[in-house]
C-alpha cells in the first residue's frame, strides 16, 4: 500500500521500472502513485497483431491471470460508457474485500496503444475524495495532451467523465484542512467558510499539501507577507496559492491547474522529435518552473535538466529558452 506523503514502495518502483525508459506510461504511473495513496494498483495493456499483453501491479503475490482478466472486463465496461478517448471514472466491475472504493483511468486509445490503470482503496484509506478525483482528472487531461505525440491517441475526442469546465479552487484553513471547494460558477466564496468550519474537513493529496505548506511558510498576520505562490509538485499539475480573508480570519486559496498544453506537446514531439523526458522538462518550463523545481519534481539532477534543455535548443534551432518556447508555442 502506498502511504500518504511517502516515496514509492520498493516493489512499486520495481514494477514501474520494468517498463522501458522511453515508455510514457512509466513516469505517468509513478507520478499518480506519488500523488494519490492507494491500497492496490494495477496497469494493463491489451495488444494485438502478435504483440504481448502487459500487466503491472502492486504486491508480489497474487493471481496475474485473474488480475489481467479483471482489468480486461473493466476496460470493456468503461468503453461501453465512452467508446474512445481518455477517461476517469468510478470502477464499474465488482471488487472483493478488503477494497471499498475504486477508480479507473484510461489514458490511451484503443486505436493505437492503450492502457488502463486501476486504483483501489480499503477501509483504512477510505473512499477517494472529490479533491483527489479533481487532481487526478487534471493530471489525466494534461497527460493526454503531453503524451499524444508519443504513440498515444490524439487528444481530439477525448472523453473524461470528470473533465472540469470551470476553474476549481479549494479553500484551506491554516492547518491545511479543506473547508470549502468552489468552482467558477459559484458566487459565495469566503463568506461561506465560517459556516463550514465545523464540518469534517478533508485534506489535499499529500504531495500537493506539502507544496502548499512550502508556499505559505512565510505568511504572517502582516498582509505584505501573504504573497501569491506557484509550484509544480508533479509534472502534470500547477499549484497556485493566494490569501483569502473571511470573517473567521485568514484562509489559503489553492487553485489546481493544468500547465499549458492542448496540442502543443503532441505537435512539438512530432515536429522537433522531442523525447519523453524532454517533453516533461518542457511541461515545467512553460509555466516558469526553475531548474531546481524541475530537477526535484523529475527526481534528476539540475545538470540533467540542463542537458534536456540543451538538446531541445539544438532540435528547435533556438539560441535561448525564450526563443525555443516561442517556436514550440507558434506551430501554425
Amino acid at each position: 500500500m502506498s502511504e500518504p506523503g511517502s516515496k514509492l514502495l520498493p516493489e512499486d518502483r520495481r514494477a514501474i521500472e520494468s517498463l522501458p525508459g522511453d515508455d510514457p506510461a512509466r513516469d505517468l504511473i509513478g507520478q499518480i502513485l506519488l500523488l494519490i495513496p492507494v491500497s492496490h494498483w494495477s496497469f494493463a495493456r491489451f495488444k494485438g497483431r502478435g504483440a504481448s499483453d502487459q500487466l503491472l501491479r502492486s504486491g508480489e503475490n497474487g493471481d496475474d491471470a485473474q488480475e489481467f482478466a479483471d482489468l480486461r472486463q473493466e476496460f470493456a465496461l468503461q468503453r461501453e460508457r465512452a467508446g474512445t478517448g481518455s477517461r476517469i471514472a468510478a470502477s464499474l466491475r465488482a471488487f472483493d474485500e478488503p477494497y471499498v472504493s475504486g477508480l479507473t483511468l484510461i489514458f490511451a486509445d484503443a486505436r493505437r496503444q492503450f492502457g488502463i490503470l486501476s486504483l483501489l482503496r480499503n477501509d483504512v484509506l477510505g473512499p477517494f475524495t472529490s479533491v483527489e478525483v479533481h487532481a487526478l482528472t487534471l493530471a489525466l487531461d494534461a497527460a493526454w495532451d503531453r503524451l499524444a505525440g508519443l504513440a498515444l491517441a490524439e487528444p481530439s475526442g477525448a472523453n473524461s467523465t470528470s473533465r472540469p469546465d470551470a476553474p476549481m479552487m479549494h479553500i484551506l484553513d491554516r492547518d491545511l484542512n479543506v473547508v470549502l471547494t468552489w468552482d467558477g460558477s459559484q458566487q459565495e466564496r469566503t463568506a461561506a467558510v465560517t459556516a463550514l468550519q465545523a464540518r469534517l474537513a478533508t485534506r489535499l493529496p499529500p504531495v500537493i499539501e506539502d507544496a502548499v505548506r512550502d508556499l505559505i511558510t512565510d505568511w504572517t498576520a502582516d498582509p505584505a507577507t501573504q504573497t501569491l505562490g506557484v509550484a509544480h509538485p508533479v509534472p502534470f499539475l500547477t499549484v497556485r496559492t493566494q490569501p483569502m480573508t473571511g470573517s473567521a480570519g485568514l484562509f489559503v486559496g489553492v487553485l489546481l491547474e493544468r500547465p499549458p498544453g492542448g496540442r502543443v506537446f503532441s505537435r512539438a514531439a512530432r515536429k522537433f522529435a522531442l523525447s519523453p523526458r524532454e517533453l516533461q522538462t518542457l511541461a515545467f518550463l512553460l509555466p516558469g518552473a526553475t531548474l531546481r523545481e524541475i530537477a526535484k519534481a523529475m527526481d534528476i539532477t539540475s545538470s540533467t535538466v540542463q542537458d534536456h534543455i540543451k538538446h531541445m535548443l539544438e532540435k528547435t534551432g533556438s539560441r535561448n529558452r525564450a526563443e525555443m518556447i516561442a517556436k514550440v508555442l507558434d506551430q501554425s
